[in-house]
């Protein structure tokens, strides 16, 4: 059995993929790995590109070529194939920390936690910027329950997205998720889902992730959000009727509100700010927080006092990118300290 399923959901990523696929060629630990790249109906030459790698190291990694299902479908595929005692998603167009790969990969051979939290970076493409996300555990490589999370959230929720977990492949088959197909922002779903049903979680004092960011074709670019809001919208759905079925712990419930919360006022800062015609805006934030209110009043409660700042600004015609250099100025992060969480 291997120790790490590494799953690489691959879309017309030929230009990427030798990147990420290096970046975990590490020789110490190579033959622990189980390397799985999903094509996903490409039509450029990504299956070619993956197919080189797995003639050329035939026990660590393997392609599944697939027809066009999304990275919700490509997340499901390649989730479903692992044979690692974890596994962890890693988009083709991002990278691993090479260097650290040993020490997680030793971290994991003695783990037994359903969730294990790394730090990770975003690289921005477009200013070369380098910033460290992280998490801050009193002590690393330890254990800890959903509500010794919960008392300190603003100390762990950096790390408890896409790019900062790893999950233990038999827990996360045990809650039984398909992830949505043919959306963008599916990701929510994974890091949140599986993740309130966790019974013990683990941080490790080590960067994982590199996460490209700065390019415009992206999905978390304003103009891509602005145009999927009808994606966004289809993942909230899932989440809410998520927290109605699953039996969870009070500190699970909590922190599923909270990471709904979050998901909420990054889709309101779109369609308040960033959306053009400020009243078409207001009309579909006011439509997200009535069905919020109805289906999660505890969410809506979190959010309720934030989603009345951005309508302000939304009737003051501020934009996004103005809200964006308030939040990268200097005196807000002094204000808000270290590592808060919002």
């Amino acid at each position: 059995m291997k120790l790490l399923s590494f799953i690489i959901p691959s879309y017309n990523c030929r230009q990427y993929l030798d990147k990420c696929i290096g970046s975990m060629l590490c020789p110490e630990v190579l033959d622990k790995l189980d390397i799985i790249i999903v094509n996903d109906g490409s039509t450029d030459d990504t299956a070619a590109v993956a197919e080189a790698y797995c003639d050329r190291y035939p026990e660590s990694i393997r392609l599944i070529n697939q027809e066009n299902k999304g990275h919700g479908g490509a997340l499901n595929t390649g989730c479903a194939a692992a044979t690692g005692k974890y596994l962890k998603v890693i988009d083709a167009d991002d990278w691993v920390e090479t260097k650290n790969l040993p020490a997680f990969l030793s971290a994991l051979e003695i783990c037994e936690s359903d969730v294990v939290l790394t730090h990770h970076y975003t690289r921005n493409v477009s200013t070369g910027e380098t910033r460290h996300w992280k998490s801050y555990p009193e002590t690393f490589g330890h254990a800890l329950s959903m509500s010794q999370i919960m008392e300190k959230p603003n100390d762990f929720f950096r790390s408890l997205t896409f790019h900062g977990i790893t999950y233990r492949t038999e827990f996360y088959r045990q809650q039984g998720i398909a992830l949505s197909e043919h959306v963008f922002y599916e990701d929510q779903e994974y890091s949140t889902i599986p993740c309130c049903c966790a019974g013990s979680i683990t941080c490790l004092d080590l960067f994982i992730y590199n996460y490209r960011i700065g390019d415009v074709n992206q999905s978390v670019s304003d103009a891509n959000q602005l145009k999927r809001l009808s994606h966004s919208e289809t993942v909230m759905d899932r989440l809410l009727r998520e927290y109605e079925i699953r039996p969870l712990s009070p500190a699970g419930r909590e922190f599923f509100q909270t990471k709904i919360k979050v998901f909420v006022l990054g889709y309101l800062l779109t369609v308040l700010l960033a959306e053009k015609n400020k009243a078409a805006g207001r009309q579909r934030a006011a439509k997200m927080m009535a069905l919020l209110e109805e289906k999660l009043p505890q969410a809506y409660s979190l959010a309720h006092k934030q989603y009345k700042v951005f309508r302000l600004l939304n009737r003051l015609r501020i934009s996004k990118a103005v809200w964006d250099r308030l939040m990268e100025s200097r005196l807000y992060h002094r204000l808000k300290g270290n590592h808060d969480f919002e």
